[in-house]
């Protein structure tokens, strides 16, 4: 037995490691005072991309550890209840599909319109930050080869229904959808011929001479591969899809230095960006991180 002198000495070290190990937390205490910030996405091209983007301007930016293992984590009805919930902290998202499929509100055209209504309801409903929009939106569009929009002098959609002699490629859907042909008859008075094919083929019939326009979305890295040109919509008949990063708010009260690094991305990527990039990764078959690293660091920002 030790003596009564040795037992309260190693007792109060006991009691000192204790102690210690407990302001250490097993390393979580130094994890809780660093701070982590979990980044998830989509599984296309595009928000792969953007995620890569934000947690890379993060780790440059701040003194916080970045968890990407949610980055392809799957849709806004995945993500969105995850964000609220605290078990991711950010994504990128479209204003639109914030606003008619999470708010479930009625169509907005206006893109200042649906970003501020957004921004005002996730705060107030979800305590979510909307960050200010990238400079790009990924919409439903019309798309048509280079050169028959050039030897036609077609530019915008307003153009194209003075050419109903033209073929309009499209699945079984696309002619009975208000959302697209329907509504393309009633906005534009387009009325051209039709041609169905399956979804999978719709460039394909474009560039085998089948058809002459169809529907796209507007940042598709195949339309660089194909030629193909995004005619405008003129009178704003689709509606807005503007990309921003969409984030706990508790996270940039807590970390503020998250929003700065991020909004160095703000109105900072243009629709021909996102192609270009979109193009690398959907027919280069590049790495989404590679990509987003390399535009990072050509604008300056790592």
């Amino acid at each position: 037995m030790l003596p009564k002198r040795s037992m309260t000495w190693l007792l109060l070290c006991v009691a000192l490691i204790a102690v210690m190990f407990g302001a250490t937390g097993c390393g979580g205490g130094g994890e809780e005072t660093k701070g982590k910030v979990v980044i998830a996405s989509k599984q296309f091209a595009e928000s792969l991309t953007l995620a890569h983007m934000a947690a890379m301007l993060i780790e440059a930016e701040t003194g916080l550890e970045v968890d990407v293992s949610k980055i392809g984590m799957g849709a806004t009805e995945m993500l969105h209840p995850a964000l609220v919930e605290g078990q991711i902290d950010l994504y990128p998202e479209y204003t639109g599909t914030a606003w008619m499929v999470v708010l479930e509100g009625d169509v907005i055209h206006d893109r200042q319109e649906i970003f501020e209504k957004t921004k005002e309801a996730y705060q107030e409903k979800f305590s979510i930050t909307c960050l200010d929009p990238l400079g790009f939106q990924n919409t439903f569009a019309i798309a048509m080869p280079q050169e028959v929009s050039d030897e036609l002098g077609i530019k915008t959609l307003s153009d194209l229904a003075e050419h109903n002699d033209l073929t309009f490629v499209g699945d079984s859907t696309t002619f009975t959808r208000a959302d697209v042909y329907l509504g393309l008859q009633e906005t534009y008075g387009i009325d051209m011929k039709q041609k169905v094919v399956d979804t999978a083929f719709f460039y394909d019939a474009l560039a085998e001479g089948h058809g002459h326009v169809t529907t796209c979305f507007s940042t598709d890295g195949r339309l660089k591969e194909y030629q193909f040109v995004v005619l405008e919509d003129d009178k704003s008949f689709f509606p807005p899809y503007d990309a921003m990063y969409v984030v706990r708010s508790e996270i940039l009260e807590k970390h503020p230095e998250v929003g700065e690094a991020l909004g160095k991305l703000s109105n900072s990527i243009d629709e021909e960006t996102m192609i270009d990039l979109n193009f690398k990764v959907e027919v280069e078959n590049q790495d989404p991180a590679d990509v987003a690293e390399e535009f990072l660091k050509s604008r300056g920002l790592i």
